[in-house]
């Protein structure tokens, strides 16, 4: 469609709003393909109350 915006019925502009939208679905869609996934960071390390103490302490060391 080659008409100006201003000059587009209320029907045409949503058609082409719709169109845009999806367009850009797309390409959103396209480019997460394209990307590796992100490394997760799901992997938690499991501590003793222990080790959790000693590390308590380090952070209250170095913040004060």
């Amino acid at each position: 469609m080659n008409k100006p915006f201003h000059l587009m019925t209320p029907a045409e502009r949503t058609a082409l709003r719709i169109a845009q939208n999806r367009a850009i679905s797309e390409k959103i869609a396209e480019d997460k393909l394209q990307k590796p996934p992100a490394k997760s960071t799901g992997d938690y390390v499991r501590m003793t109350p222990e080790e959790r103490a000693k590390l308590a302490g380090l952070v209250r060391k170095v913040s004060s």
